[in-house]
């Protein structure tokens, strides 16, 4: 890897401004590939380039955010990714000299990654490299992957740059108004797996204006001492005599580079409507100014897609949720043999409820493909539940693909000190960001004494830095002998505990039950080494989370060592702890009293009848009292409760159970819409995010497939809510936002038309009046073709086509829409709600 030019730099550098807004300055047309001015207009673009060297920008990006094969595609222009992207290259360097550094622009597709896209992984590595390979190649001095909503998109767009150059990598998000990304992401998680990555910086770009970016960048800051970028918009794009500007002057800037530096930043710029004027108010700005000595959290910074666990001194001892493993567990070693994971989902959902910090996910059943079903695994879990994972194999195929499966920052469970394993599975955690458990084991097998255990710690440590993990990526598993074979082990296992703190200070686990192995009552044994242990520097358990013994020990002996200060988390967990052990109490009583009852009448020959049905019934009761919220009663809740769980494979068969008693779109009105709008509620208030969202939205796609298959059987026509035509506006080859926003109205009973993207006027007027629709959907993600959105609505209503239009993105805002006389749709649930209600259907 090439040197970090920010990394011991003293100096605050300077980004340039925007392109698509120089552009349109110019008066170029840039409702078209902007790329394709790399060869047409090469002077324009070269004259662009050197106003922002001259207004003091330190780096200037190539025009080449979007020439990658996939975004090119929709100009036909798919085969043109390396002439492209070397041509912009080129013009830049000839301009930058040695005066500036050329950053490679590398955008995103405008695709997802599975498992919340159909896309794979690889095949974005292979998109990516493409694009990278050229751009490199052509002279580029750092690669800029930018404006990414989608954390794992841009984990494929590093790893292809890290296989196919050694140039400096910058890593910079796009957030919402929210402080996350639109898939969920936050900073603090963004700067955990990035700095995984080990790139020159991280930060962030696009869709807010300077004043939102301090918080980012505090919050980055907290997290990681790797350089951060940050480059706002000049405000929020808004209309004025026909016109779209931004509203921001360099003024702005001026002030605001100084409040980024003090939180933390290293590189400033501008994004979209920001000018070589803009530019040059931050060089003023800064001229003077150093980066700030930093003091980022320290410890094992473990993360899914929106949460982030830190484990390690001082911090809660975590719950490692141990119960997703096959071993000596009969009905989930031959689901996995079968292919069928819903056990997996229910344990994983069920450990979270019980309070598992991290999921350790194991699949290793004799005769299986571990590999693939690894990855399937993991695809289950990241799906159900939020919380990290720790991906448990020693296979290095599985591994790999478990990586390239998981969101965020997991762990690789684990690496030995044998040959083979650090050959074969630290490459891959440093490839792919991730963090290690260290094993004290090695090729001379199981050691007795501390000594011993912590001597091999020590050489995966080494071996780790060797390659580029640092040992914050690392925790140390000394190992846990049982008791009954080797109590002297034991002993040994706690001294090794503090050793490796003493000597390391790096983050620590064990496999707690194994102490207890061959002993009876062995919870009591679990709970009291997990005391123990904690005293001695265990900073988190693979244990069971529904051990209730065990994880009162945890959070009382937290308090008792000082990791839970004032008490806070022991109190929150226990507040109610009385009146749940009388509730408990009582339920053992009468169930005590129910098992004598029966005793003694079998003892004297009498018959006992037990009121199962009555009892059945209570157990209902309770069940339903705690069901979601507006979930209807029997068969239609189970569906209403797979929407919810997002379940598109297991809908299907309470819905066709559904059907012997319902019709079909009453299955619909009162299972499917409901929770469907409940969902949306859960979205708006920041408790779900859009994977989740998108996955109920794809369950009820299932349910629907079979109701319509139903409806068709019946001789019945599916009855639609209303028909939509919905289009990317001309120039702008985005569909994400509007893919989006069609899912959630085709599952709510609305007929779509997609025309696509990058659709001329003509074209959305034509269908329209064809299809006789009700409303108008346009999306638009660039501020360059916002006018083009504006020409539509007008000539819709020269045509006298004067039905509602709907109009998102993340350029537009609520004053723009009105402007252009259009509906403001914020998201795809606020597009669904305006669509009812220009349509006169209740909510």
């Amino acid at each position: 890897m090439a040197e970090n030019p920010f990394e011991h730099s003293e100096k605050i550098w300077v980004l340039d401004g925007a392109m698509g807004t120089m552009l349109m300055k110019k008066g170029l047309d840039v409702n078209y590939a902007p790329e394709l001015l790399n060869i047409r207009e090469p002077e324009i673009l070269k004259e662009i380039h050197r106003e922002y060297v001259e207004a003091g920008a330190d780096i200037i990006e190539t025009n080449t955010f979007g020439s990658n094969r996939i975004k090119l595609s929709h100009y036909g222009l798919e085969d043109k990714v390396e002439e492209l992207t070397a041509a912009g290259v080129k013009l830049a360097k000839e301009v930058a000299g040695d005066r500036a550094l050329v950053a490679l622009s590398v955008g995103p597709t405008g695709v997802f990654v599975e498992p919340v896209g159909d896309y794979s992984f690889d095949e974005l590595v292979d998109v990516f490299k493409e694009q990278i390979k050229a751009g490199a190649e052509a002279g580029a001095d750092l690669i800029l992957i930018e404006t990414m909503s989608d954390t794992k998109e841009a984990k494929a767009a590093v790893v292809a740059a890290q296989e196919v150059c050694d140039l400096p990598v910058i890593v910079s998000m796009t957030y919402q108004a929210d402080g996350r990304t639109l898939l969920g992401t936050p900073p603090e998680v963004s700067a955990a797996i990035f700095e995984g990555f080990g790139v020159a910086a991280i930060g962030a770009n696009c869709s807010l204006g300077p004043e939102s970016f301090v918080d980012l960048i505090r919050r980055t800051a907290e997290i990681t001492d790797t350089p951060i970028i940050v480059y706002a918009n000049a405000g929020l794009p808004v209309l004025k005599d026909g016109k779209t500007y931004y509203p921001e002057p360099p003024e702005t800037f001026k002030k605001y580079a100084v409040e980024f530096v003090k939180a933390g930043a290293n590189i400033i710029g501008g994004c979209c409507g920001t000018t070589p004027e803009h530019i040059k108010a931050i060089k003023e700005a800064v001229k003077d100014l150093k980066p700030v000595k930093r003091n980022p959290i320290k410890g094992l910074k473990v993360a899914s897609r929106t949460e982030l666990v830190v484990v390690g001194t001082g911090y809660p001892t975590r719950i490692i949720g141990e119960r997703i493993n096959p071993t000596g567990k009969k009905k989930l070693q031959e689901a996995l043999k079968k292919g069928d994971f819903s056990l997996v989902k229910e344990e994983a959902k069920k450990q979270v409820e019980e309070g598992a910090d991290i999921l350790d996910v194991n699949v290793g059943v004799p005769g299986i493909d571990e590999a693939e079903a690894m990855e399937k695994a993991v695809k289950t879990v990241i799906e159900t539940v939020n919380v990290p994972i720790m991906i448990d194999s020693k296979d290095p195929e599985a591994i790999e693909r478990a990586l390239k499966m998981c969101d965020g920052k997991p762990i690789v469970n684990s690496c030995s000190g044998e040959e083979k394993d650090i050959k074969s599975i630290l490459p891959l955690v440093k490839k792919y960001g991730a963090n290690v458990l260290a094993l004290g084991i090695d090729d001379e097998g199981l050691k007795e004494k501390a000594e011993d255990r912590v001597a091999v710690i020590d050489k995966i440590i080494n071996e780790c830095q060797k390659i580029g993990i640092p040992k914050d990526f690392v925790i140390a598993d000394v190992l846990n002998l049982a008791a009954s074979a080797m109590q002297e082990a034991t002993t040994e296992t706690l001294k090794a505990i503090r050793m490796i703190k003493e000597k390391h200070n790096v983050a620590t686990t064990l496999g707690v039950s194994n102490v207890s192995f061959g002993l009876p009552a062995r919870p009591l044994i679990n709970s009291a080494f997990m005391a123990m242990a904690i005293e001695a520097g265990l900073d988190s358990g693979i244990v069971n989370p529904g051990d209730s013994r065990m994880v009162e020990t945890i959070y009382a002996s937290d308090v008792l060592t000082g990791k839970d200060r004032g008490a806070v988390r022991y109190v929150e967990k226990f507040q109610n702890y009385k009146q749940k052990q009388k509730a408990e109490d009582k339920e053992c009583r009468e169930l005590l009293r129910k098992i004598c009852q029966v005793s003694c009448a079998f003892l004297e020959g009498k018959k006992v009848s037990i009121d199962v049905e009555g009892e059945k019934k209570a157990e209902e009761k309770v069940s339903k009292d705690k069901e979601e919220d507006g979930a209807p009663p029997g068969i239609l809740g189970e569906i209403f409760k797979k929407v919810i769980e997002g379940d598109r494979e297991g809908i299907t068969k309470p819905t066709e159970e559904a059907l012997k008693e319902f019709e079909p779109m009453e299955i619909s009105d009162k299972a499917l819409i409901p929770a469907l709008d409940v969902i949306g509620q859960k979205f708006e208030k920041g408790e779900i995010f859009l994977p989740q969202m998108l996955r109920s939205a794809q369950a009820v796609q299932s349910a629907f497939e079979i109701l319509k298959k139903e409806i068709k059987r019946r001789g019945g026509d599916v009855k639609a809510g209303g028909k939509i035509v919905m289009a990317t506006v001309h120039g702008d080859v985005h569909e994400i936002g509007k893919n989006i926003v069609i899912t959630m109205l085709e599952n709510s009973g609305f007929e779509v038309i997609d025309l696509g993207t990058n659709v001329p006027p003509e074209k959305i007027i034509e269908t329209a009046k064809k299809e006789n629709a009700d409303v108008v959907g346009l999306s638009a993600l660039m501020t360059t073709t916002l006018p083009a959105m504006e020409e539509t609505i007008k000539k819709m209503r020269e045509a006298g086509l004067n039905i509602p239009v709907i109009v998102g993105g993340a350029v537009v805002t609520p004053d723009y829409a009105e402007k252009i006389g259009g509906y403001y749709g914020e998201d795809a649930q606020e597009a669904v709600k305006i669509v009812r209600e220009l349509l006169g259907i209740s909510n």
